[in-house]
This record gives C-alpha cells, sequence and structure tokens, in this order.
C-alpha cells in the first residue's frame, strides 16, 4: 500500500458517508448509518484515509457467533472501501491492523458476515468461509467468514 494512505482510529460517524455509497445505498450518509452498538464500550472504527478523505473502514465490536466457539468472540461489522481504491492494498491493511489489534487485546477470533463478492477477498487474507449461503435483506447471499488472531498467514 502507498504510503499516501494512514490508518487508524475513527469516529463513527467518519463512518457513514462510507456506509452509505458502499454498503447502504437506500440510505442517505448521516445519523440514520450509525451502528445501534458504534459507542458500545469495546466497540472500534479504523479508517484509512488518503488527503484527510476516509477511503476504508471497518467496525469490530466483541459478539460471538452461535455457530463458533467461544474463543471466537469479535465480529468485523461494515467494512468499506471506495471505489476508487480498491485492488490497492488498504481493505487488507485496515483488517491486519484489527487483528493486531484485538490480539493485543487479548481476543483469539473474529467473525463477519461476508457479501459474496468478498469471499475471494478473505479467504485470501487466511479466512475460512464456512457453511451455507444465506440471504440478508436489502444485502443479497452472504456466507459466513471467521480467523484466529494469532494465525500467521502466508500470502
Amino acid at each position: 500500500m502507498k504510503a499516501e494512505y494512514t490508518i487508524g482510529r475513527i469516529l463513527p460517524e467518519d463512518t457513514w458517508a462510507l456506509r452509505a455509497a458502499v454498503l447502504w445505498p437506500e440510505k442517505e450518509p448521516g445519523i440514520q448509518c450509525a451502528l445501534p452498538v458504534d459507542l458500545d464500550a469495546g466497540v472500534f472504527h479504523l479508517g484509512a484515509r488518503k488527503h484527510g478523505e476516509v477511503i476504508c473502514i471497518a467496525t469490530f465490536m466483541p459478539d460471538r457467533h452461535p455457530a463458533l466457539g467461544p474463543e471466537i468472540d469479535y465480529r468485523l461489522r461494515a467494512m468499506a472501501t471506495h471505489s476508487d481504491h480498491r485492488g490497492r492494498g488498504v481493505g487488507r491493511q485496515i483488517l491486519e491492523r484489527g487483528i493486531t489489534e484485538l490480539r493485543e487485546h487479548g481476543i483469539d477470533g473474529v467473525w463477519a458476515d461476508a457479501r459474496h463478492a468478498a469471499l475471494g477477498f478473505y479467504a485470501s487474507l487466511g479466512w475460512e468461509v464456512t457453511g451455507p449461503s444465506y440471504e440478508v435483506t436489502l444485502r443479497g447471499l452472504h456466507r459466513l467468514v471467521w480467523r484466529r488472531t494469532d494465525e500467521v498467514i502466508n500470502r
């Protein structure tokens, strides 16, 4: 990834524009793009900026999936990359930063509901793609993806 991207923690409202543009096009950017858990304890938001503009986002929250063991106790939600910046490694960098932060806080694993279009991306980063496909209303087909934070991924 080029040095022109800066990755770090961001505020929930810094995610709203990309959530609307990429994930929830039926919504206008603003408070309606907030997740109910955005300000809860343990929730953190990462963003990548280029020239001050947030171009990639991810939200990590405490949440166990009922089909996974208790060690997979965090969830990735609302990850999005601006269309002009896809394929440049910024999404990979956001996830690596999130995995590092989770590991540093003693979190053993993370899961997500991944859109079918993103399954190859997650698999390429060592995430397990598991279970059947399921429909998420207004969002299309998804599958469960997860990974442990202590695994070293050889790419």
